[in-house]
């Protein structure tokens, strides 16, 4: 049942019940006869049947439509592992490109060198003439002298042979691995494409999901409701973080051991190179506090997130109630020094570990909804001192 049906119903079923409320009081026997009163019982008996068919009907569209909406959901996470499943093979692909390309140059070099080498032999043949090889054999004063000489001359023959068989084989692996390279270039190619159609249906199925979700809501109310909750958990995620920050700087104290060493003087690099969009900024928001801002456009999940600056990474997982990362499903935080730290929330997943040391402008993980999340995006914050601030003001629009 589409939306507008659903409202109709819906006014249907108010219009029932504020006609049951209007029907005057029964007046006493004398003003009405009997048969009258019995006429207007089974009008309101057969009128109170349309409405409870009518509200039956309402229950069970709603029954199909949280089925549908489940239905959406479940697909929705199939599509997700679809495009991780791309990203990984993409990756793949172009960290075997990057290997064949260094091997190819590695060869490249030997193939110059030893090119280098014939060329010295054959300019030192050409110096020497022809006759250079006649001369040895007629100067030589005994046998043994000219079996030697002979040897030698053998060697030096060989030598060069075996100089030009390398550079044959080494070229003609360096024609094969850049063949490769080309076959794998367009398996790339049709992964993007994949990836992109992937991205395409993902959309799709979320507008489906977001408008069964919207026709499940009763009215208006139920809407808020549901916001004022979401908001709720958010708020509660967002005190558990500043909990823990709070606590992680007081422990740390003045060192940079958090930080591996490295001390931040708050340049930073914006966290989704492939996406500038604010869906939500930072300030009050549905009754709480949005501690960073949400980055998100439509087909970013899956997009890389990068680190804004180097450090040592402080939070890596599924941010657990309890953790201090409650809510924020895949999380990232990481210490840069100078008192500075970022966090990077609602992951698909995580491509860093707990302690490791990362640099500026490195992947720590993709775009996902996991946690307290209506959607894909990627939740990011910049603290000083454990304190949020609003990330915008290290960055220009």
């Amino acid at each position: 049942m589409n939306g507008n049906k659903g409202v109709k119903i819906i006014a249907a079923v108010l219009a029932a019940f504020l006609m049951v409320l209007s029907v005057p009081a029964v007046q006493p026997a004398q003003a009405s006869t009997l048969s009258q009163l019995q006429k207007k019982q089974s009008e309101l008996k057969q009128k109170k049947a349309q409405v409870d068919a009518q509200i039956k009907n309402l229950k069970n569209d709603k029954t199909k439509k949280q089925q549908y909406k489940d239905a959406l959901t479940s697909q929705i996470s199939t599509v997700e592992e679809q495009i991780d499943n791309l990203n990984d093979q993409i990756a793949d692909l172009n960290s075997d490109i990057k290997e064949k390309e260094n091997q190819i140059a590695q060869k490249q070099k030997n193939i110059d060198t030893n090119l280098a080498k014939l060329k010295d032999r054959l300019y030192a043949i050409y110096l020497t003439g022809d006759a250079s090889t006649l001369e040895v054999v007629l100067n030589a004063k005994s046998v043994m002298d000219l079996a030697d000489k002979a040897e030698v001359l053998q060697a030096i023959t060989q030598h060069d042979t075996d100089l030009i068989n390398q550079l044959k084989d080494e070229m003609k692996s360096v024609s094969d691995q850049k063949a490769e390279i080309e076959k794998q270039r367009a398996a790339v190619a049709e992964s993007r494409k994949q990836y992109d159609q992937k991205q395409s249906e993902l959309t799709g199925y979320i507008k489906e999901a977001n408008s069964a979700l919207a026709g499940i809501a009763a009215d208006q109310s139920a809407a808020e409701a549901q916001s004022r909750e979401l908001a709720k958990q958010e708020d509660e995620a967002s005190k558990a973080v500043d909990a823990w920050f709070a606590q992680y700087y007081a422990s740390k104290g003045s060192g940079t051991s958090g930080s591996g060493g490295y001390i931040s003087k708050g340049n930073f690099t914006w966290p989704v190179p492939s996406c500038t969009r604010l869906s939500s900024p930072y300030g009050p928001r549905d009754g709480g506090f949005h501690k960073g801002v949400d980055i998100s456009r439509s087909g970013i999940y899956g997009a890389a997130i990068v680190a804004a600056d180097s450090g040592k990474v402080i939070q890596a997982g599924y941010g657990n109630y309890g953790t201090g990362y409650g809510g924020y499903g895949n999380v990232v935080a990481i210490d840069h020094g100078g008192g500075y730290s970022t966090l990077y929330g609602h992951m698909s997943r995580v491509a860093v570990s707990k302690g490791q040391q990362v640099t500026k402008g490195q992947v720590i993980g993709y775009v996902g909804s996991t946690g307290q999340s209506s959607g894909p995006h990627c939740h990011f914050e910049i603290r000083v001192n454990g304190v949020a601030k609003n990330p915008m003001n290290w960055f220009t629009k």
